[in-house]
């Protein structure tokens, strides 16, 4: 008795070329088509510092049979949720007015905007953020750059700001600092803010002022007015940065991040003294 085959597949004869073609048109259309495409754009990417290790370890932990530590993700946790309080507090949460928006994607934080202004005060958050972040022992490294986006969803998208920003992160940011590509710079160099929240290295490079949130000048504003900001805890900020250059003292690649952090922490000192004198 012979055994059933499965027909083989064909195309309909009666589904002609043009047809065929039409088809094709809808469905670039309906799929397609309908992403907008917004010329200017800042967007910024931004990732956790040796998140994968961290988990890595952990997991090792777990496979010697050491107890599991089911808080080990918490602070993460902790973190995250803070972003996502600082943007709703703010007029950054309005998409459908601004046309900003905030995202995550596992450790990667992710905004982007078509204003500049709105750049600033993201930026304010981004600062007061990332100290109240590393007061936990968590620390950021990314990009922000200018270029187009091609918007579906909010957050669906893709595009050259998105290219870029990811490289800044990837590629260029060796320390835990979020740097600034020059179309970004020249676009927001006219508001006032700007001297005090970008720096420039050696290399012409700008990234952001990690310490910025505490001289006196600096500044967020709320939407929502019954928001009140966490307190950052710099004794603590200090005191993580210095355990994990401790514990990477034979690891010349992290080692240089927290030396790094140390450094630019000393700067900010040296100003705030001199500034003291001139008074």
């Amino acid at each position: 008795m012979a055994g059933y085959k499965n027909p083989k597949p064909s195309v309909d004869d009666k589904i002609t070329k043009s047809a065929k073609d039409e088809v094709t048109e809808i469905s670039y259309e309906k799929y397609g088509s309908d992403y907008e495409h917004k010329k200017t754009v800042f967007f910024a990417f931004i990732d956790v510092l040796g998140f994968k290790k961290a988990f890595d370890d952990h997991r090792e932990d777990q496979s010697e049979g050491k107890v599991q530590d089911i808080k080990f993700a918490d602070k993460f946790k902790e973190v995250f949720i803070y972003y996502f309080e600082l943007i709703n507090a703010s007029n950054l949460s309005l998409w459908e007015t601004t046309g900003c928006y905030a995202g995550q994607t596992s450790d990667s934080l992710y905004f982007y905007s078509p204003r500049g202004d709105l750049l600033i005060e993201y930026i304010q958050l981004f600062l007061h953020f990332n100290l109240f972040a590393m007061s936990k022992d968590v620390f950021f490294r990314g990009g922000i750059a200018k270029g187009n986006l091609f918007v579906k969803q909010p957050h669906q998208f893709y595009g050259e700001s998105v290219i870029y920003s990811y490289l800044l992160e990837s590629v260029i940011s060796r320390f835990p600092i979020i740097i600034i590509d020059e179309n970004t710079y020249v676009a927001i160099e006219e508001y006032p803010e700007t001297d005090l929240l970008v720096k420039k290295d050696k290399n012409d490079r700008y990234y952001l002022n990690i310490f910025a949130p505490l001289q006196s000048e600096f500044f967020m504003d709320f939407r929502d007015k019954t928001f009140t900001p966490q307190k950052i805890d710099m004794d603590q900020v200090l005191k993580n940065i210095t355990q994990n250059r401790k514990k990477f003292e034979y690891d010349v690649k992290n080692y240089e991040k927290y030396v790094f952090l140390i450094k630019e922490y000393q700067k900010y000192i040296e100003a705030m003294n001199i500034h003291s004198n001139i008074e």
